[in-house]
């Protein structure tokens, strides 16, 4: 595969993706990374695909089937109950999300018709998450809302994501990078602003739409 380097600018011009070619990402340079590696990233494991910057992960995610979508959730989650150091409560709230994920969960079709079941078992999930088990916000957004395995790999983006939001959003139009109803911005909110919706990839387990912009 080709070396492709990220640099996480600040201040990155956004784009729009009205263009039906770019079908990965609003990005066009990101989007012709995946198009042109896209048999080779279909391959990579969960570990890899969070060396990533972020909106990389989110476009090669996009490229996936349904399966290996599935197996990358169920791989991260199933990697936290061997290797964290969790409680009953804990393992079998982290197991209940594992049945939660069945065979079809990221079909299209699925994802467009089970929008509102699938919120209300992850507001259910959360509230026990925040209530009884005491989990901070960025723990949880570490759960659902990333794919990294560790959790200095999201502290990481965590410090990114604060920088973000001293910045000024001067492109409404570009590219949705965020779900409205359940996501993570850091300190910032996930608002819809005119951006250009993509992909089902964000929020709740990168399975419902992208349809805001951290800000």
């Amino acid at each position: 595969m080709k070396k492709f380097c990220f640099i996480f600018l600040l201040a990155a011009l956004l784009f729009s993706c009205q263009k039906s070619e770019l079908e990965f990402s609003c990005d066009p340079v990101i989007n012709a990374f995946v198009s042109e590696n896209q048999e080779e990233l279909s391959q990579i494991t969960v570990d890899e695909l969070t060396s990533y910057e972020p909106e990389l992960q989110r476009a090669v995610f996009n490229s996936w089937d349904y399966r290996k979508k599935r197996n990358a959730w169920i791989d991260k989650l199933r990697f936290i109950l061997i290797n964290g150091n969790l409680t009953k409560a804990e393992t079998g709230h982290i197991q209940n999300l594992i049945n939660h994920i069945g065979e079809d969960y990221f079909l299209d079709e699925n994802i467009q018709h089970n929008i509102e079941a699938r919120s209300q078992f992850a507001s259910r999930w959360i509230s026990y998450a925040t209530e009884d088990l005491g989990w901070p916000e960025q723990y949880i957004a570490f759960m659902v809302y990333r794919l990294y395995t560790n959790q200095s790999q999201f502290e990481t983006e965590f410090s990114a994501l604060k920088s973000l939001n001293t910045a000024v959003v001067t492109n409404s139009e570009g590219s949705c990078d965020c779900n409205v109803s359940a996501d993570f911005c850091g300190t910032a909110d996930c608002r819809s602003l005119g951006c250009s919706a993509n992909s089902s990839n964000c929020g709740w387990i990168w399975s419902m739409p992208c349809d805001g912009v951290c800000y």
